[in-house]
């Protein structure tokens, strides 16, 4: 009944199986590289590159600085016009090169500064690449036009090129330099090809003598808000990986990077319907719809996530064949935080962001990160930090962040 209610010609349905196919894509490609690199590179290099993927993310969460949220809403309330659509793009474009050079000097001068960087100065100036990459990719200005099956095609296309040379060049450790290298360059012509489509199937018109500093300064300004939640939301995902390597070494890196990898891609599935209901949401609020939608995603999730958890062992052997215990508990630990955070998502910007509540989402976000940072910091003093205790930690604070948006919608919205 629920499914017969949907137009299947409508711009939701085709926009989230779009975002269905690139979510699986974008952690699929890894699933299918990550087993290989795994056994091929060793725990430890491969531990080590987990690190400088994880080290990049916060350069990327820099140069997109929100725009994936704020570009979004506002390309789906200015579809229908042309000059401002046009305008928003070529400053977004200006403000993004501009973070990416900032990115990149601090980049250098934490390299140049420490050790532990310098040793793996490549590794770390081709993981950088992928920055480039996202900031050719205008994803928001696809989302927000509700066409995300252009971005589908290319990233599939793109990404298969990619990881193809993998199996072929990457041997031995020695190697290990092509992975990022490998990755970049996909990340590179993804976003080309992109910017392409953007002008020749919607004429964007690139226009640059439209901009101005001030223009630039009060997009970034606007997009500020969202930033400060992407960047909130790293603290307790990107970071855990980065600590660990810092604390830990490059081997707690590779047990944590193992699970968390599956983790993802299991999670990804859900982040495609909000990402693709989040325009729909702010275009129609339309309610019942949500509700329907919310019952039955959170019902699949309590299903499944529960017989995942019982095979984990399972499915940790089948993907990597050989792994650690550790990985196989972190894998369960994770798994039981993703029964929470879908639901936490759902309630997020698809529907408090959509209801003009951006500011309240973003708070329950920072307030969940100030938590976790805390803990973290108590655990490094203690002598604590450990690759459990940083996935019981992810849990914990991921119930913090659905708490608190289940009592604003209460608030907000219900009453």
């Amino acid at each position: 009944m629920f499914f017969k209610r949907i137009n299947l010609n409508s711009s939701l349905v085709t926009n989230f199986f779009s975002l269905v196919i690139l979510q699986g894509a974008n952690y699929l490609f890894p699933l299918l590289t990550v087993p290989y690199l795994f056994r091929t590179l060793g725990v430890d290099t491969f531990g080590l590159i987990s690190f400088a993927t994880a080290f990049a993310q916060y350069f990327i969460i820099l140069t997109d600085f929100g725009f994936n949220l704020y570009g979004v809403q506002y390309v789906s309330s200015n579809r229908d016009n042309k000059d401002l659509r046009d305008t928003f793009f070529a400053n977004v474009v200006i403000a993004q090169l501009f973070l990416f050079f900032i990115g990149l000097l601090l980049l250098l001068i934490i390299i140049f500064s420490f050790d532990k960087f310098y040793e793996n100065l490549w590794l770390y100036l081709l993981s950088y690449a992928t920055v480039f990459g996202t900031v050719l990719m205008p994803t928001w200005f696809f989302q927000g036009m509700e066409q995300m099956k252009y971005i589908t095609k290319i990233n599939i296309t793109t990404r298969t090129l990619a990881i193809i040379p993998i199996f072929f060049f990457v041997k031995s450790d020695s190697d290990y330099l092509l992975v990022p290298l490998f990755y970049g360059l996909g990340s590179i012509a993804s976003g080309a090809i992109a910017l392409y489509v953007a002008k020749k199937h919607f004429n964007v018109s690139f226009d640059f003598s439209k901009t101005s500093v001030s223009s630039v300064k009060n997009c970034l300004k606007d997009s500020s808000e969202f930033f400060m939640s992407r960047i909130s939301v790293s603290l307790y995902t990107v970071s855990n990986s980065f600590i660990l390597g810092l604390v830990a070494g490059n081997l707690a890196v590779g047990y944590y990077s193992a699970a968390e990898k599956l983790y993802t891609a299991m999670q990804s599935m859900y982040g495609s319907l909000t990402n693709a209901l989040y325009p729909y949401m702010v275009k129609t609020k339309n309610l019942n719809m949500y509700r329907k939608i919310f019952t039955v995603v959170v019902f699949i999730n309590f299903i499944s996530l529960p017989i995942c958890i019982y095979y984990a062992d399972f499915i940790m052997h089948f993907v990597y064949k050989d792994v650690a215990a550790e990985s196989i508990t972190i894998f369960k630990i994770l798994l039981g935080a993703c029964l929470i955070t879908v639901p936490s998502i759902l309630l997020g910007y698809p529907l408090l962001g959509a209801f003009g509540h951006v500011q309240y989402a973003n708070k329950t976000v920072i307030f969940s990160s100030f938590f976790h940072i805390c803990v973290l910091l108590l655990l490094f003093f203690t002598g604590n930090v450990t690759v459990i205790a940083v996935a019981t930690l992810v849990l914990i604070t991921e119930l913090l962040v659905l708490l608190s948006r289940g009592f604003g919608v209460y608030k907000k919205i219900t009453n």
